[in-house]
C-alpha cells in the first residue's frame, strides 16, 4: 500500500502546473445575497448626483456643435428620467419606455427604450456618458474630390451657357471625359445625387434665376475696375462732408466736420423704374386644384424718373416735387431720351433741392448708362462729323456744333467755328440769276487744316488721316489711326461733358457716374423693391388704377429710416470696394456687418482683414 500511495502535487509539478492554495470562503455566514435590480438600485442611488453634472442644457443654438450638445442633453436626460422611475419601483421595461415617450415622442419606439437602458447602464459601469459618435465614423470618398477633377468639372461648367446646364450633361461630361483620362478605366458612373451634392458644395445652387449682383463685369480691370478705384476714393472724400445717421430708427444725425468756408454735401441719387399694370401677387393661398388665372403679359406701364435724398427722401414742396410719371410707348408719351431727363434735372431737381438746402452742395449720382452720358446736339462730338466739306448743314439738322477756342503749337489762340455759308447762284423759274446762301459743315479736313494738324503741318505725317475712321471702339490718345479718332483726341474734345453734367455743374453742384455693374451702390435700388411690393399687393390688373394709386404705392414705400438703412448699407458696398477689388468678399463682408449700429460714421466699419486696395 505504501508503494501505491500517490503524492498528487509532485505529479502536477512534473507536468509543468503550480498549484495553488484554495482560497478561503470569506463571505460572512449572515450576509443576505442581493438580486441585480436591488444592487441596480443601489448603485443608481450613488450614480444619481453625479448625472446631473451632465444635464446642461444648450443656450445657444447657432454655435459650432450645438447639435450635438443638444442631442446629448437629451441622452443624459433620458437616463436621469430612466433612473428616476426606477428608484420609484417601475420595472426596467416600463421605466425606459416611459423615458422614451415622454423625451422621444416622435421616435418612441421599442429600439429607442432599449437604447435608454444600454446608456443607464454602460454610466453604472463606466461613472460617465459616452461620446456621441454618429456621423463620426470615417467615410469613403468620392473621386469628385480630387481638386485635378473639381478643375476639369467647373471648366467644363463655366463654358455651358446656365441655361444649358443640366445634371444629365454634366453627368456625362464626367463618365466619358473626366473618368477615362484621370482614372484611366471605362464604365464608372457617378449618381445625380453624388453629383448634386459635390454641385452644391463648389458653389452651384438649383434655383430660380432672378436678378442679383452681377459680378462678370466687376473684374473687367481695363474700365469697370479702373473706373470704380478712382470714384471711390472720390465718394470716400464726398461722405466726410455729409450728415450720417444712426440709432435704432436712423433718427440720430451725425454732423460732418467742416473747414471754414467748406458747405455740407447731400447726395442724390437719380433713378428710373417701370410699374406695370398686371404686376400682380405670384404667391397665393389656394385650395389643392384651384387655380387662379392671370391676364397674359406685364400689360401697360406706367415709368417713373425719381430723385431722392437719404435725409428726407423725395423732394417735395407742396405740389412741386422731384418725381415724374410717364407713360411710355409709341403713340402714348413717347420715349425716355436724355432730353425729359435734362428738363426733369432743370425744372424740377435743381431748383427743389435749392429751396430745401441753401447754402449746400449736392452730390448727383446717376446710372452709368447711354442715356445719362449723352452729349447735347451741340456738343464736340467727332462721331457726328463728316470728313469733307460736301455737306449742307442746315439749321434744321440735329446737331449744330458749338464753337470752340484753340490754343495751336505756337502759343496763338485760333476761335474756331464749324460753318461756314456759300453764295449758290442759280436761275428762278422766271429766268432771272439769283443768289442763295447755303450754310455747309466744313468737314474733319478742314477743321484741322485751320488748326494745322492736317498732312504736312507741325508732326503730322503720312496719310492715315485721309481714312474717316479706323473702326477702333477705343481711340489711344495722340495716335493718328483715322481722322476722326485724331480730332476726339484734341482737349476741347476730350473736355466735351455729358448734357447732364453741363446742367448740374453750371448749377454749381457735382456730378457723379455711379460704375457699371454696381447697382448694390445705389440705394434706391432697394427702394424700388419696397415699391414693387407696394403695387403688387394693390394690383388690380387694370391701369387706371395703377396711375391712380401709384403715388401712393411710392409713398409707403419711402418711410424715412428704412431710406437711411438702404442708404447706409449702399455706403458700406462703397467703403468696401475702397478698400477691396473681389466683389464676392466685398458682399460676404457687408452682410456681415452692415447690421451693426455705430456711434461714429467717421470710424472705419468695413473689417480691415480685407485685402486693401495699394
Amino acid at each position: 500500500m505504501e508503494e501505491k500511495s500517490v503524492n498528487i502535487k509532485q505529479k502536477l509539478s512534473d507536468f509543468g502546473f503550480v498549484p495553488s492554495n484554495a482560497t478561503p470562503n470569506t463571505t460572512p455566514v449572515n450576509e443576505p445575497i442581493l438580486s441585480s435590480n436591488q444592487r441596480e438600485i443601489i448603485q443608481i442611488n450613488e450614480m444619481l448626483e453625479k448625472l446631473q453634472n451632465f444635464i446642461k442644457p444648450v443656450m445657444n443654438q447657432k454655435s459650432e456643435g450645438s447639435k450635438a450638445a443638444t442631442y446629448n442633453f437629451v441622452r443624459y436626460t433620458s437616463v436621469n428620467f430612466y433612473f428616476l422611475k426606477r428608484l420609484e419601483g417601475v420595472k426596467v421595461g416600463q421605466a425606459s419606455a416611459e423615458a422614451a415617450k415622454y423625451l422621444w415622442g416622435y421616435d418612441a419606439s421599442s429600439y429607442r427604450a432599449m437604447t435608454i437602458v444600454q446608456w443607464a447602464k454602460e454610466f453604472l459601469r463606466e461613472g460617465k456618458p459616452s461620446d456621441h459618435s454618429q456621423g463620426v465614423h470615417s467615410k469613403r470618398k468620392s473621386f469628385l474630390n480630387y481638386s485635378d477633377v473639381k478643375a476639369m468639372v467647373l471648366e467644363e461648367i463655366r463654358k455651358t451657357k446656365p441655361a444649358e446646364r443640366s445634371l444629365v450633361v454634366i453627368k456625362q461630361f464626367i463618365e466619358n471625359v473626366v473618368v477615362p483620362s484621370f482614372l484611366g478605366v471605362v464604365g464608372r458612373s457617378v449618381s445625380e445625387t453624388t453629383l448634386s451634392r459635390y454641385l452644391y458644395k463648389w458653389g452651384y445652387a438649383y434655383r430660380k434665376n432672378k436678378k442679383m449682383i452681377r459680378f462678370d463685369g466687376h473684374k473687367r480691370e481695363e474700365d469697370v475696375v479702373a473706373y470704380r478705384i478712382l470714384w471711390c476714393k472720390r465718394m470716400m472724400e464726398y461722405i466726410q462732408k455729409m450728415d450720417f445717421y444712426s440709432g435704432k430708427h436712423e433718427e440720430v444725425v451725425l454732423e460732418p466736420v467742416l473747414e471754414e468756408g467748406e458747405k455740407i454735401l447731400v447726395f442724390v441719387t437719380q433713378n428710373e423704374r417701370a410699374f406695370y399694370a398686371n404686376d400682380g401677387k405670384n404667391d397665393l393661398w389656394l385650395m389643392e386644384g384651384e387655380t387662379h388665372i392671370r391676364k397674359k403679359g406685364p400689360g401697360a406701364s406706367i415709368m417713373v424718373s425719381k430723385f431722392q435724398r437719404p435725409c428726407h427722401g423725395t423732394m417735395k414742396i407742396q405740389g412741386w416735387t422731384s418725381r415724374t410719371l410717364f407713360k411710355a410707348g409709341d403713340g402714348i408719351e413717347g420715349w425716355w431720351t436724355y432730353y425729359l431727363m435734362v428738363k426733369q434735372l432743370e425744372k424740377q431737381a435743381i431748383g427743389l433741392f435749392e429751396a430745401l438746402h441753401p447754402n449746400c452742395t449736392a452730390v448727383f449720382l446717376f446710372d452709368n448708362s447711354s442715356n445719362h452720358g449723352a452729349y447735347s446736339d451741340d456738343a464736340l462730338v467727332a462721331s457726328r462729323m463728316t470728313l469733307l466739306n460736301e455737306k449742307q448743314w442746315s439749321l434744321d439738322e440735329k446737331y449744330q456744333f458749338r464753337d470752340t477756342t484753340v490754343t495751336l503749337t505756337n502759343d496763338e489762340v485760333l476761335h474756331q467755328t464749324f460753318f461756314y455759308d456759300k453764295q449758290i447762284k442759280s436761275i428762278n423759274r422766271k429766268g432771272y440769276p439769283q443768289t442763295k446762301s447755303v450754310r455747309y459743315f466744313k468737314g474733319i479736313k478742314r477743321i484741322l487744316e485751320e488748326r494745322r494738324q492736317w498732312i504736312g503741318h507741325d508732326d503730322i505725317q503720312g496719310n492715315k488721316l485721309k481714312l474717316l475712321d479706323c473702326g477702333a471702339p477705343n481711340p489711344e490718345l495722340n495716335k493718328i489711326c483715322c481722322a476722326r479718332h485724331f480730332l476726339s483726341t484734341r482737349p476741347d474734345f476730350l473736355e466735351q461733358r455729358s448734357a447732364l453734367q453741363e446742367v448740374v455743374e453750371n448749377a454749381g453742384h457735382i456730378f457723379e457716374l455711379y460704375p457699371k455693374y454696381h447697382c448694390e451702390c445705389n440705394w434706391i435700388e432697394m427702394y424700388w423693391g419696397a415699391a414693387k411690393r407696394e403695387a403688387c399687393l394693390g394690383c388690380d390688373y387694370t391701369v387706371k388704377s395703377l396711375d391712380a394709386n401709384l403715388n401712393n404705392f411710392l409713398d409707403k414705400a419711402g418711410h424715412l429710416p428704412h431710406i437711411r438703412r438702404y442708404f447706409r448699407r449702399a455706403m458700406e458696398y462703397i467703403e468696401a470696394y475702397n478698400k477691396c477689388n473681389d466683389g464676392r468678399e466685398v458682399v460676404s463682408a457687408v452682410k456681415k456687418f452692415v447690421e451693426k449700429k455705430y456711434l461714429l460714421h467717421r470710424k472705419s466699419r468695413i473689417p480691415s482683414d480685407l485685402a486693401v486696395l495699394p
